[in-house]
């Protein structure tokens, strides 16, 4: 570990690598400009890696464990869905749905999710909208 990346390989696809990317690595200017389009983290399929942000897991108001889980298991989602290209609401709504599934299944906390699921996507978070991704999922 460095004081400018975090690597690791995913919790969910372990093929997958998950890179943190802080302010002191030389390439942050650059992924700044996409953490700003797509937020905290995004897929990069050519690199078979996910970018988060790592600024958003310091200070005072800093992400937790739980919160990165949930940005990589979202992430982890689109790529199991197979959503392509740019993600439409809809896209977004499933990996969300998926990422619930995901964390379920690795008995990790869902209430980042599920309390933020109605301020994401303007519908409360019920179990029954599961059916959308269910036989989709791993």
């Amino acid at each position: 570990m460095t004081d400018d990346l975090i690597a690791y390989p995913s919790t969910f696809i372990p093929k997958l690598n998950i890179n943190v990317i802080f302010k002191e690595n030389p390439n942050y200017p650059q992924m700044k400009e996409y953490f700003d389009m797509m937020g905290y983290g995004f897929l990069a399929t050519e690199f078979k890696t996910i970018f988060l942000d790592g600024e958003n897991f310091i200070g005072e108001d800093s992400f937790t464990f739980d919160d990165m889980k949930f940005i990589e298991a979202h992430e982890v989602s689109h790529l199991i869905l197979g959503h392509n290209g740019p993600r439409s609401e809809e896209d977004e709504i499933e990996a969300d749905l998926g990422a619930y599934i995901l964390l379920t299944k690795h008995n990790m906390s869902t209430e980042r999710l599920k309390d933020e699921f109605e301020h994401r996507h303007g519908v409360p978070f019920s179990e029954e909208l599961l059916d959308k991704v269910n036989d989709r999922m791993l």
